[in-house]
């Protein structure tokens, strides 16, 4: 439509006084609404569509998709760091850690059971309650999983320390075979902690002979951080043949006769009732107790058990060293008495 045509259309529908007064008013005006309706026809941005819970065009960029975590077929456990993402409705996406339970809280929708499920199948349950609650019309979720806060840790007296993802079963045994295996040094704790509880350390005990096999079905989560523990040392000095430091691995309870047959036995010129068996306490303090070694050796006695970081003296003995002196001297000189007496 050109400018005259349409000053033509808007004087006449003017009445008879206005046209005669203001013809050139009435062109102007007609020219700015010409103007104007060429600029929307070419230059009129597209209509954004409105959608569930958001309002962002399919094609518009979410900020809230990125660092989201990758999709698995492993179910999903307690511990693990997900994101849910429902697509343009950010008031129903959330990164959170699931529950002991095995559920996440979806916000106005309340706790979920998303435990055992893979993210296939935690996606279509949350979509289908979001359905089910009437909050979403035709909701679009996706339930990935942070890697990164999944894998497990695990150090000290394995054959190949580092990290590893979880295993299928999520089992304590399965986790050390992951990593090769336990060493010859292995102790009987294993300490497990978790980066959501930093503050929070359990220990495990464990028989590296494997004749107690209690623990090796114990559940490990993801995000946790093994340690196994190098077994305890004692040390033996004093009177006996092979003074040092002995491992405790060989037995649960090592009792203080099998360490001094480690250390080779006591040496002839021994007290043995006057050995010592000293023992560390948790304050740093360190108590010594006084056992009499040869009733323990002939069963007389209990066998005491020697602790990590114990220490056991066995006494020489002053008379029997001053004894097998004397008689080392005697023997010494009979020769030349002898010798003189003969004729």
């Amino acid at each position: 439509m050109d400018a005259l045509r349409l000053v033509k259309i808007v004087s006449g529908n003017l009445p008879m006084t206005l046209r005669r007064r203001t013809p050139a008013l009435v062109a102007a005006a007609a020219l700015a609404l010409t103007a104007g309706l060429a600029l929307g026809q070419t230059e009129r941005p597209a209509l954004t569509p409105i959608l569930e819970g958001g309002g962002h065009s399919p094609n518009s960029p979410d900020t809230s998709l990125a660092n989201v975590g990758g999709l698995t077929d492993l179910p999903i456990t307690a511990g693990q760091m997900v994101h849910v993402l429902v697509f343009h409705a950010p008031d129903f996406s959330l990164t959170t850690r699931v529950s002991e339970n095995g559920e996440v809280a979806v916000p106005l929708l309340g706790p979920v059971h998303i435990g055992g499920l893979n993210s296939e199948g935690a996606s279509s349950l949350i979509a289908r309650e979001l359905k089910t609650q009437g909050l979403m019309m035709n909701p679009h979720v996706t339930v990935t999983v942070d890697s990164s806060a999944s894998e497990i840790t695990i150090l000290g007296e394995v054959r190949a320390p580092g990290i590893y993802p979880p295993p299928a079963k999520h089992l304590l045994s399965d986790v050390l075979a992951e990593a090769g295996g336990l060493t010859a040094n292995t102790g009987r704790i294993i300490e497990i902690s978790n980066d959501s509880e930093p503050g929070k350390k359990v220990d495990v005990p464990w028989d590296p002979t494997m004749n107690n096999t209690s623990s090796y079905d114990l559940p490990v989560h993801p995000g946790d951080r093994i340690l196994v523990r190098a077994c305890g040392i004692a040390y033996v000095g004093g009177n006996v043949h092979k003074p040092g430091a002995y491992s405790l691995c060989g037995s649960p309870h090592v009792t203080l006769s099998e360490v001094v047959a480690m250390a080779g036995g006591v040496n002839p010129l021994s007290s043995e009732k006057h050995t010592y068996l000293i023992h560390a306490e948790p304050d740093g303090k360190r108590v010594a107790e006084e056992v009499d070694l040869h009733k323990v050796l002939t069963a007389k006695l209990a066998d005491p058990t020697v602790r990590e970081d114990d220490v056991i003296y066995v006494s020489p003995s002053a008379l029997k060293e001053t004894a097998t002196r004397a008689l080392a001297a005697a023997i010494a000189l009979a020769g030349p008495v002898l010798y003189v007496a003969q004729p």
